[in-house]
Formats: C-alpha cells, structure tokens, sequence
C-alpha cells in the first residue's frame, strides 16, 4: 500500500510548517505558558497539606469525579498530585482540539479547497497528503509535549518532579496524536470539512462522557475506553505509570492506519459518508447575506445554544450538595470568591446561601467565557469565507462589502443574548427541579447577572470585527487573546498584576456582593459598550478599504 505512496511527504511537510507557522507556534506558546503559570498559581491558593487535603476530600462527591476525573495520592496529596488530577482532563481536551483543526485543515479542507487536486498532478504519492499532515502533527505533539513537560519541571513547584513532568508531557503528545487520528479517520468518511471537524469534536464530547461515566460509577474498564480518562490513568505526579502512554501510541498507530487505508482506496475529493443532495433551487433566506451567513452558522450556533443550556443545567444538578463539599475547603471558597472568614461571622443559613450565590457568580463568568467561542467563530467563518475564495464571489457583485459583513457581525451579536439567555435559563430550571420550592435562584436574579456579561462579550466581537477586517491574516491572534482573558479571569488575580489583568473586558463587569441583592455598576458598562461599537465601526471601515486576502 504505501510502495511510492508517500513520495515527496517531506516537501508538503515543509509546505505545511510553511502555512502554520505562525497559528501553531501560538497554539504552543499558549498550551506551554498555561501549563507553566497554573502550576505555581495552585502552589499559592493550596500552600500546605491541610488545604490540599480539605480540596481532595470534595470528591467525595461522584458529580465532581465524573467532572473531573478520580483523585489520585490522597495520601500525600502534594501540589503535583493536585496539578495532575485538576488540570490534566482539560489541558487534553485543548491539546485533542488543536489536533483537529490542524488535521482537518490539511487534508479534507485541502480536498475541499482544490489545493489536494493541485498537489496530486504533480509527482507526489497517493498518501504524501495525510501522511505529511500526519507527520507533521506527530511533530507538533512532540513540541507540545517536550516544552510542557520542561516548563512544568522548571517550575519548581512542591511534587512535580522532573520524570513526572516528562511524562505528562507524553501523555498529552499522546492523547494529542489519539485524536489526530481521529481526526485523519474522519477526514476520510466525511465529505466535507465541517462534517469531518464536526464529527471529530463530538468524538472529544463522547470520549469524554464515557470518561464520566466510569469514573462515577468506579469502572476502570469503561474509563480506559476513552483515551482522556486512559491518559489520567498515568498518575502523573504520583505513581508516573507509562503503560497508558504506551497504549494511546499503539491506538493511535492503529487508527492513523485505518486512516491511511481508507485514502488509498477512495476517489480524490469523495467521502465514505455522502452528503445530502442540496435543493434544486435556493430558498428566498439565502437570497440576502444574512440568511447566507445563518445557513452557514446555523449547525454551529444551534449546537453551541444546546450546549450552553445543557452546561447550564449540569451545574446546577449539583445545588443541592454545593455547601457540603464546598464549605469545608477554604481553598475552594477562595476560588469561588468567598471572602476568607466570612463564614465564621454568618448566621448557618447565611452561610449556606453566601456559599450558593457565589457558586453561582463563579458559574456565571465561567459560562460566559465558553460563549465567547462560538461568537468568535461566527465572526471568524466571515474570514475563511473570504480564504477560500467564496466571498469574492458575492462582494464582487451587487452586494456591498459591508452589507455582507454585517450578516455575520449581526448573527454574533444576537448569538450572545441568546446563548446567555439559555445558559441562565438551564440554570435556573435545573436548580428548581433539585430544589423545589427551595430554589436559591431567581430567573430574574439570573438573567441580570447574565447579561450584566453582555458588553464584555461585545467588545470580544468587536475585537474580533477589527482583527478581521484590518488584518485579516492575522486573526490567529484572537484566540490567543481569548487565551489571556480566560486565564485571567480565574487565576489571574493571584499571579498577575493589575495592568495585565485589565487586558481582559471581564475584569471590568461587577460582581455581586455576599447576601446583597445584584445591583450592576453601569458606567462601565455603557463603556464598554461604546468600546465594543467602536471596535466594530473601525472593524467595518477597514473591511470595505482593503482589498480581499488570500
């Protein structure tokens, strides 16, 4: 199969460093600093192993185990061991996603795109494709995983040591390598990209609830199914075993396989799984730029609203029990943003809804910040429109540069209430259903803190416009930047100093004081609304000078 299949693989590698550059040494650099900064972060809000000991005894709870996978080393419960079990599950969810996209977009959306069909009349083998774009991963995944691994060590940072550092690192490039396989295997089923990136991501989302779900009942078996809960079976920090690494290197050589094969036997440009035949006749919504961009968005927006709601639903499952395994970990109430001996001057039902009501302010950024992601992409897809040659097509007619930039801008904007809508109204539903009468949440109270978010999000939008149309190349950028405001909107405030932590919109929306009904400061506010509408007039002002980039 692979006789002169793979000839000239070395050339496209160096073509594909040559287009990725700049978006995967972000990606690195972003992944690397993450992983460096929380380790000492976690080392300051957990300095010895009394508060360490408290935060572990949490788990008890099978909710928080199947959100965050089991707690390994209570007995010496070190600030590794916590590093390991708190951060791990989501440091590989990042490292699985950055693999997606990568794959996808060079061997399906190459396809896609007409730049495969360009590469294979030239003397290049049937499978040099994916096999440089697999390469070329396993390359990345050795970066990502050796300068974690190295930052984290450097760190010196109580219980991470050097070998337990290494093989986190392993772990991830594996895991990493896992769902680039995946990927390339979805790649080759799927007859478009969205298909295959779509497909590929919602393995992640049942990878891991099949991960949750035997870690909450204590099944191993069904656990190891999912290569995350297989990798958090390495122990890191505590044990350090390497037969999970071992295994996810075996999976992922047996999938990239599957994947080689299926390219070799299907034509250039076909999937394994058809896609419907499109209408003979277009429907009167497509005729105008904004239906055009709701066709296009409408899978991902609605995806991400169920999600939101779902999200929202989840976390308040737990309302019932938050004082009992939040109570007793000081640590926990600094995380959530209780202030420290606050409780001891509190009547026991003041205690309980000061607990709850921070729990739910914690809740509330953390959702807002997941719904910059589907904004950003709403606003984004208006740039890989313009890449891959569509949007010439249409700006180049009747249809002016910013009419049809506003379709997009407009679906972001409206995506943003409605995201926050459902987000409080799975909050508020789900707790009323635990709780009954008893329900701690007003949807009123709800909704006001929700939207009290609102500006933050439209200076990301707006932010985003700008990028777009200014420097349209360049709109990597904002998911570095959505980088940076996360981390600083949850640990920030503990390692960073105030200039930085200004960086982010979030950091300028009130939070809700202790047992006081939420009154939201309106000043900043309505500035950052001004800065949000500034950002995106600048936004449509350049787009409509600038030529159209490749």
């Amino acid at each position: 199969m692979f006789h002169g299949s793979i000839d000239n693989s070395g050339r496209l590698m160096r073509l594909i460093f040559r287009r990725e550059r700049i978006m995967t040494a972000a990606w690195i650099l972003i992944l690397v600093a993450f992983s460096m900064g929380l380790a000492p972060a976690i080392q300051t809000m957990f300095p010895d192993a009394d508060a360490r000991n408290q935060f572990a005894s949490t788990f008890d709870n099978p909710i928080m185990v199947a959100m965050m996978g089991p707690v390994y080393g209570i007995g010496n419960y070190t600030v590794g061991a916590m590093y390991g079990g708190m951060m791990f599950i989501w440091y590989l969810i990042t490292v699985a996603v950055m693999n997606i996209f990568f794959i996808v977009r060079h061997t399906r959306a190459d396809e896609e795109n007409g730049r495969a069909e360009v590469v294979r009349s030239l003397p290049t083998g049937r499978l040099a494709n994916i096999n440089a774009a697999m390469l070329s991963a396993l390359l990345i995944n050795i970066a990502v995983g050796l300068f974690t691994g190295l930052g984290v060590a450097i760190m010196g940072v109580e219980g991470i040591e050097p070998g337990g550092s290494m093989l986190y690192g392993a772990a991830t490039a594996s895991t990493g390598l896992v769902f680039a396989a995946i990927a390339a295997l979805f790649a080759q089923l799927s007859s478009s990209s969205s298909g295959a990136t779509g497909y590929s991501l919602a393995s992640v989302g049942v990878f891991y609830v099949i991960r949750a779900a035997g870690d909450a009942r204590g099944s191993e078996i069904i656990s190891c199914i999912s290569p995350l809960g297989l990798a958090q079976r390495s122990q890191v920090f505590v044990e350090n075993r390497i037969w999970p690494t071992l295994t996810l290197l075996i999976a992922a050589i047996l999938i990239s396989f599957t994947a080689y094969w299926l390219n070799s036997v299907r034509d250039l440009g076909q999937g394994f799984i058809t896609a419907k035949p499109g209408r003979a006749t277009a429907r009167p919504g497509l005729l105008s730029p904004l239906g055009l961009a709701w066709r296009l968005l409408r899978n991902t927006l609605i995806a991400w609203a169920v999600t939101m709601f779902i999200l929202g639903a989840s976390y308040s499952s737990i309302i019932a029990d938050i004082s009992s395994f939040i109570g007793g970990s000081p640590e926990y109430m600094t995380i959530i943003g209780v202030p420290v001996g606050m409780l001891d001057i509190l009547p026991i039902a003041d205690q309980e809804k000061l607990i709850v009501d921070s729990f739910g302010v914690f809740v509330t950024l953390m959702m807002s910040l997941m719904c910059v992601v589907p904004l950003l992409s709403s606003v984004l897809k208006l740039r890989s429109e313009e890449r891959e040659g569509r949007a010439e097509h249409i700006i180049s007619r009747a249809t002016p540069r910013i009419k049809y930039m506003a379709g997009y801008v407009l679906l972001a904007y409206a995506a943003s209430v409605v995201m926050q809508l459902l987000t409080a109204t799975g909050l508020y539903c789900a707790a009323a259903a635990m709780t009954g009468d008893s329900n701690p949440f007003t949807l009123c109270g709800l909704l006001k803190s929700y939207f009290a978010f609102l500006p933050a999000l439209w200076v990301m939008v707006g932010f985003a416009v700008l990028v777009v149309g200014l420097l349209p190349k360049a709109a990597g950028i904002l998911w570095g930047y959505f980088g940076v405001v996360a981390f600083t909107s949850f640990v920030g405030r503990l390692v960073l100093p105030e200039w930085v932590m200004n960086l982010s919109p979030f950091h300028f929306v009130s939070q809700p004081e202790p047992l006081k009904a939420y009154v939201p400061e309106v000043a900043p506010l309505v500035v950052l609304t001004v800065v949000a509408a500034a950002l995106t007039t600048g936004g449509f002002f350049f787009y409509s000078k600038r030529d159209v980039a490749a």
